[in-house]
């Protein structure tokens, strides 16, 4: 379809806008980036696409309290609202959270987790990961927002309350980061002109509830949306049962939809990360043992050894 005809210098706004249309039109890098950073807060999550060609089991730990709300239930609830959101993809299967806490009890761990003690857990319970969070901050605060804020005498301060949950993927068979993200969910609670941090006002410390709850909503969103796209990116993976005689046996099966013929692989790891914070990280090579499943049962699989070497307690995943 051809544009109308513009005269050059007549019509610069118009030049312009037209320019942006394009631009957008055509599927401009930054567009796209901004559109795919921010799709949860135009209300559009899209789908995240799994290479996994099988399901992921996957477990939500209760939250630590790191702000202090004092409701012996706060980390109960986050943790079972994000895992509710999570169970409505048919990819993932989620494990009850009274599994996760009986393994807690079982192991003598309280809140917070550690990598460690995550991937131990997510071992006793068959996981391919294990998701741990915390919600780390509560803030309350006055502010003028928009191109207005320039221009006090026409605009008015608003009352925002920001939430942050800090969730992180655990790989159940090495105890490395899948997954780490601070989510930081926004409410505005409109126009005021009461200072949040006014000196002798002890009932400011924390936001009220309403606003606290749509704070957390929004963070939950975030986290939800954050999670899921980085477990899409994940192939699935499994700990060597046994390996004996050509065959191996790993503890996974039809319950995530193995089937006869799925091929496998066990990587090299090139190196380890550890960022600032204590995370570690893996770097995978090339393949040094190739596997095909060749029969398989509920929650166990047999794969034959077709070539290279393996041990009991390797690490395979599952190749395209």
């Amino acid at each position: 379809m051809s544009a109308m005809p513009v005269k050059s210098g007549k019509h610069p706004l118009l030049m312009m806008t037209l320019a942006l249309a394009g631009l957008a039109l055509a599927g401009c890098g930054v567009v796209i980036d901004m559109a795919e950073d921010n799709e949860w807060r135009w209300g559009s999550f899209g789908t995240p696409s799994f290479i996994s060609p099988v399901k992921l089991k996957v477990g939500v730990a209760p939250f630590s309290d790191e702000v202090g709300l004092g409701a012996s239930e706060t980390g109960s609830n986050l943790a079972a609202l994000l895992a509710e959101e999570l169970s409505r993809d048919s990819r993932l299967i989620i494990v009850p959270a009274a599994e996760i806490q009986a393994a807690m009890g079982a192991r003598g761990y309280s809140l917070p987790l550690n990598q460690q003690q995550a991937a131990e857990i997510g071992s006793d319970l068959r996981l391919n990961a294990l998701i741990v969070g915390s919600l780390s901050e509560v803030k309350k605060y006055n502010q003028r927002k928009g191109w207005r804020r320039l221009a006090r005498i026409f605009t008015t301060q608003r009352e925002y309350v920001d939430a942050v949950l800090a969730v992180s993927a655990v790989d159940a068979h090495t105890g490395i980061i899948l997954v780490s993200r601070a989510n930081v969910g926004q409410f505005d609670g409109g126009t005021g002109g009461k200072d949040f941090s006014e000196a002798g006002d002890r009932s400011a410390q924390l936001p009220e509830q309403e606003a606290l709850e749509g704070s957390l909503d929004e963070a939950l969103k975030e986290s939800y949306y954050r999670t899921m796209s980085g477990l899409a990116a994940l192939p699935f993976k499994a700990r060597v049962l046994t390996a004996f005689g050509g065959e191996a046996t790993i503890g996974f099966g039809s319950e995530v939809g193995l089937q006869p013929g799925q091929e496998f692989a066990r990587l090299e790891v090139e190196r380890l990360i550890t960022s600032t914070i204590g995370e570690t990280y893996q770097v995978m090579g090339a393949p040094v043992a190739r596997l095909k499943v060749t029969s398989v049962d509920e929650s166990r699989a047999t794969l034959e050894i077709e070539e290279g070497h393996l041990a009991v307690g390797d690490v395979i995943q599952t190749i395209d």
